[in-house]
């Protein structure tokens, strides 16, 4: 192989030129500082974490969801499955007058002139939430 590079690949390197004794019946990771470093490493760096690492972010109470927009709700019930969190979004939704089909799996609502783009509400219109497209479809029944 005339390719220094593919050589080096193929075989391997010489370790015994980075500084190693490859004979001692020491650890040899004490003493390598690394490929890169010409001194052996005489003891581990010094890495202090920050202190926002040790806090634990506040609890997560069921009136908080009441504030939460209708697609986080919709996302915390998709995607937490059998978690609390999904009781509690199903609640929430339940009370903003969205109901789940159990057969069809989808969270559908009676429209209101909000709901519809054009404010125009025919008797027996839903809305529906698809999970394919993640938004608000209108449909009449």
């Amino acid at each position: 192989m005339t390719d220094a590079d593919r050589n080096r690949l193929a075989l391997g390197s010489d370790l015994t030129v980075l500084g190693l004794n490859l004979n001692s019946n020491d650890n040899l990771y004490s003493t390598f500082g690394g490929p890169f470093s010409d001194k052996p490493a005489t003891r581990e760096p010094h890495y202090q974490l920050p202190m926002c690492y040790y806090m634990q972010p506040p609890a997560l109470k069921t009136g908080h969801l009441s504030k939460f927009q209708l697609e986080t709700l919709f996302y915390i019930f998709y995607a937490l499955p059998k978690d609390v969190l999904q009781a509690y979004a199903a609640q929430e939704l339940y009370t903003r007058d969205w109901r789940y089909h159990v057969e069809s799996k989808v969270w559908f609502k009676q429209a209101t002139p909000s709901d519809v783009p054009n404010g125009n509400v025919a008797a027996g219109q839903y809305i529906y939430f698809d999970i394919n497209t993640w938004d608000v479809d209108c449909t009449v029944t």
